[in-house]
């Protein structure tokens, strides 16, 4: 069953231009027993989280938002749902699906001609990587000069490559079979941040400089998916690139207090940054105005 929750294409307090205005996405969420979020049990439910997703999308974007609940994850099926979505769904957003699952749907729905397709680990790596930039900051290390030790690294297998586009200079994986030869402890005395993805880290390794992908993936998603829907729709992009989240990455270690970890959802400037850094790697014209 489809549910339509368009809403009305109300006027962002981001202050978008007009270009965004009628422009649809799919929210499309996999809930199944099997649905999880990286390395750690999801505590918001996918269909849930698609209902707030949506809302957020209508509330901070002209963009209105089609909800898609699904009860397989199984890419197949998936892809063909959407692919058969409504004509002019510029883009999809996918919850509650694995990421060796995503990127089979991801491949396919790009080979047959579909709308580009995001999944919430997408958004969440963008912030995962934000995190450690920052946290490089706030120990006074330029990323170039960093060293970062990811565990579990395979649950998000673009945060590498994002990371290394960022600037981030030395990264490692970490597994728990590396525990006897190269505790972890022992490991981070010479790096700088830990990004534990898989909750493995025992407790103390690295105080102060661990990252973690929330179990509830939600307010980590939604610094980065209205701003990087407002850039990706209306220009026929077709697939998510390195360099589009790399530069959602920029846009929210920019607009990070000194203090904080992450810039607030409630920041004015949130999506017209994340907008306007991802338009300007795309090559794209820039669709919001900047808030002061």
């Amino acid at each position: 069953m489809t549910n339509n929750h368009d809403g009305g294409a109300s006027g962002s307090p981001d202050g978008s231009g007009p270009a965004l205005t009628g422009i649809r996405v799919a929210v499309v969420a996999v809930s199944t027993t099997r649905s999880g979020a990286a390395g750690s049990a999801r505590t918001r439910p996918p269909w849930v989280a698609m209902e707030d997703y949506a809302a957020l999308i209508r509330e901070r974007t002209p963009i209105r938002p089609l909800c898609v609940p699904v009860t397989t994850g199984d890419p197949h099926v998936l892809t063909e749902r959407i692919l058969g979505l409504p004509t002019g769904v510029s883009a999809v957003f996918v919850v509650g699906v694995g990421h060796r699952e995503s990127a089979s749907v991801q491949r396919e729905v790009t080979e047959r001609g579909g709308p580009v397709v995001l999944t919430e680990l997408d958004v969440l790596t963008a912030a995962a990587a934000a995190a450690t930039i920052t946290t490089l900051r706030r120990r006074g290390v330029p990323p170039r000069a960093g060293r970062v030790v990811v565990t579990g690294a395979s649950w998000a297998p673009l945060l590498a490559p994002v990371l290394i586009a960022s600037g981030v200079g030395d990264l490692s994986s970490w597994h728990q079979r590396d525990a006897e030869a190269f505790p972890l402890r022992r490991l981070m005395e010479h790096n700088d941040v830990l990004i534990d993805l898989v909750g493995c880290a025992p407790e103390g390794a690295a105080v102060g400089r661990t990252v973690a992908v929330p179990a509830d993936g939600f307010p980590y998603g939604a610094l980065v998916l209205p701003g990087l829907l407002a850039a990706l729709c209306g220009h026929e992009v077709r697939t998510l690139t390195v360099e589009a989240v790399a530069a959602c990455v920029r846009a929210l270690a920019l607009i990070t207090p000194t203090d904080q970890l992450l810039p607030s959802v409630d920041d004015r400037r949130l999506v017209s940054a994340v907008a306007r850094h991802v338009s300007r790697a795309l090559g794209h014209p820039v669709p919001y105005r900047d808030q002061r």
